[in-house]
């Protein structure tokens, strides 16, 4: 059992370790303990189910065991599942989660070149696709709120520039005090979205600041 297990074991703990490896350097909820235990737990689980059936003397089905692992995990990961202000996070950890106990499952039953290989296609296309995704400005949106205050005059560019993109900002409220005008917007918005805004308000010479973020 020593020598049958433990390989398929240690191989559960690097392919988990790998998947949480790269949630974790995303700042993902869950790491690569979280993973790893996953991985090795599925592995375990399949492994002792398939030695009871094999040891049993009447009828046993070991998939029962492999039912209650999708099951199991499927409660685990909806737990790093987020709603906030009207958006839903975290469902591609839950996705990966679920994933690496199907890796650990896959090494249990004895196939180890094959959990190797879809581990390495899913942290590829983990890394691929979120680049893609951040490039064209699919991903990675926060809500934001910036208190700005500059001159009265420079109000209506600041509208026109928010006029253009409706979806992404919205004045919340708007106070004028002489030649100063203090306008506070919520925006939904990419890291580079958010740089690019900072530099306009910049140029517009505006004072900003962050309410939350």
């Amino acid at each position: 059992m020593l020598y049958d297990f433990l390989p398929k074991i240690l191989l559960s703990i690097f392919c988990g370790s790998l998947i949480g490896l790269e949630r974790e350097l995303r700042d993902k909820p869950a790491g690569m303990r979280t993973y790893m235990l996953i991985s090795v737990g599925a592995t375990l689980f399949t492994m002792v189910s398939i030695y009871f059936t094999e040891q049993w003397t009447g009828n046993a089905d070991p998939l029962r065991v492999a039912a209650q692992i999708v099951t199991g995990v499927g409660f685990l990961g909806a737990g790093t599942i987020m709603f906030a202000r009207g958006r839903i996070s975290g469902l591609t950890s839950a996705a990966a989660i679920w994933t690496s106990a199907a890796i650990g499952m896959t090494i249990g039953l004895g196939m180890p070149l094959f959990a190797i290989i879809v581990t390495l296609l899913v942290v590829i296309s983990l890394i691929l696709l979120g680049q893609v995704e951040r490039t064209l400005g699919l991903k990675g949106r926060r809500h934001y709120k910036f208190k700005v205050t500059l001159d009265v005059v420079a109000i209506p560019e600041i509208q026109e520039l928010l006029k253009k993109t409706p979806s992404k900002f919205n004045i919340v409220e708007m106070d004028t005090l002489g030649d100063k005008a203090s306008i506070i917007i919520e925006c939904e918005l990419t890291r580079a979205e958010r740089m690019s805004f900072k530099k306009y308000l910049m140029k517009l010479n505006a004072n900003f600041r962050m309410l939350d973020e």
